[in-house]
């Protein structure tokens, strides 16, 4: 039975969200929703077992080989309410991040990519996707500003090793994969929302040259994690290098401490990290295999702050946490440089939404046969994925409000009785405190006295439960 949007809050949200969906096609739009509210009430499930009937199975698959469906057509629309959402900030995080969606074992799949991992030594077959992530500055998940899957095949049409390695540093960024890192700043300036800063973090991949210079040249404040010991501070480009950039900041004095709360990756909880914060001012060359015939004539010294934020003292059992830190934006005092700092611990937030997105809507079990189809239905969930992961930051910014956006009057009423044993429910909603930690709870939160706010699996867990209950009931009563 499908959800009606006076009993469903999944369905009303989707057709907020997806307002603006267009195929071309009426009927393709009616199908649209009633796959999407199914999906985002089943996060875990396959199309298969998210469906009732084998008509609806078909429907389904149906839906996502048309080729009046495609990868903007459902972007679009939760692009343009992100971006709605964006402009009611005065200042927000746009965060990058690249995930690779393994499908080894899927040798019948047409169309997937070679997902080797630098580093790894393992070559995979999958989808290499890149997020760009906007965050408010009290921590809400705006949505998805940029979504793009990276055609690795396309960059390396000579696949062996040895050979990429000698070759890859002589092309220019437009014919390298990293040039994704530099698109996203410049689609974000030609969104020409100035009104709004956004500051754009991202981790060592996002270091490189082209994205320093020309985030300078168009004023677009970033933050980017150093990977690189790179010569600094030369006279000329070609001069022989003295200053290294790592080398340099570990030398500088501490210019004070500071704790923060930090989460490594998504599969570690917070620890407090005591840091010591040192900044200095530097230039930074092309580097010396940039020529002006492969490259052009724009080869600058880039102006710079440079940052170092070390751990001295871990805890036991932890690896001490060193930070090279580049940025545009002026840092003249402890205090400023602290600011960039605890910024750039914001950039975990983009690993939360992936591990949301392949943990919880388990984007990697779906078993479409071609990669065409496979992108469809991953940037559908990646929408549904967001939303679950505004809900989970719902508990420490809208505790005392009443949870009517986030669940209809069905859904808390059936979660109280669930959770208290109750056969009534009172008839005024609760507040979203008490909500989400109730949907933790279905989700396995204990909730004990001296326990932490609920996670974001314990949420996502609830969230199913809570949707297979909705469901339940409205089959046996409707």
């Amino acid at each position: 039975m499908d959800c009606s949007t006076a009993d469903c809050s999944t369905a009303e949200w989707l057709e907020s969200e997806f307002r603006s969906v267009d195929f071309g096609d009426g009927r393709l739009s009616k199908r649209f929703f009633q796959v999407a509210t199914k999906m985002a009430q089943s996060l875990k499930s396959c199309i298969s077992s998210t469906f009732a009937t084998w008509g609806e199975v078909k429907g389904a698959y149906r839906f996502f080989s048309n080729p009046k469906v495609t990868e903007e057509s459902i972007q679009v629309p939760h692009i343009k309410n992100t971006l709605e959402r964006v402009s009611q900030h005065k200042r927000i995080f746009l965060l990058q991040d690249t995930t690779f969606l393994d499908f080894k074992g899927r040798h019948k799949t047409e169309g997937l990519d070679c997902t080797h991992r630098s580093g790894s030594g393992k070559t995979s077959h999958g989808l290499l996707l890149h997020n760009s992530l906007a965050l408010s500055e009290t921590g809400v998940p705006l949505g998805l500003i940029d979504q793009r899957f990276i055609d690795r095949k396309s960059f390396h049409a000579n696949s062996h090793k040895e050979t990429l390695k000698l070759d890859h540093w002589k092309l220019p960024l437009e014919q390298k994969e990293s040039r994704r890192w530099l698109d996203i700043i410049k689609k974000w300036h030609s969104f020409d929302l100035k009104d709004v800063e956004a500051i754009h973090i991202a981790d060592r991949e996002g270091d490189i040259y082209e994205v320093f210079r020309d985030a300078v040249d168009l004023n677009e404040p970033i933050v980017i994690r150093a990977s690189v010991n790179r010569a600094i501070n030369k006279i000329k480009r070609r001069s022989p290098s003295v200053e290294y950039l790592f080398d340099r900041l570990k030398a500088l004095e501490s210019s004070g401490t500071h704790t923060i709360s930090i989460q490594v990756n998504a599969k570690k909880k917070f620890r407090d990290a005591k840091l010591d914060i040192s900044y200095e001012k530097i230039t930074i060359p092309a580097p010396s295999h940039k020529t002006k015939p492969k490259d052009g004539d724009n080869l600058p010294m880039v102006p710079l702050y440079a940052i170092i934020a070390r751990e001295k003292h871990p805890p036991e059992g932890c690896k001490p946490i060193c930070w090279y830190l580049l940025t545009n934006i002026p840092v003249s005092s402890f205090e400023e440089a602290l600011e960039k700092v605890t910024w750039y611990s914001y950039r975990w937030n983009i690993e939360l939404f992936h591990k949301v997105l392949k943990s919880g809507c388990k984007v990697e079990d779906s078993q479409l046969r071609t990669a065409e189809r496979l992108k469809k239905i991953i940037l559908l969930k990646s929408v549904i994925a967001w939303r679950v992961f505004w809900l989970s930051r719902m508990w420490h910014l809208e505790k005392e409000n009443v949870c009517e956006k986030l669940l209809s009057p069905l859904e808390w009423k059936l979660l109280y009785r669930k959770v208290h044993k109750s056969k009534k429910a009172p008839k005024a909603p609760p507040n979203v405190e008490s909500t989400i930690l109730w949907i933790a709870k279905l989700g396995g939160y204990l909730g004990r006295a001296n326990d932490s706010p609920p996670g974001i699996v314990s949420i996502w867990r609830g969230w199913e439960r809570l949707m297979d209950m909705v469901e339940d009931y409205k089959d046996i009563y409707e």
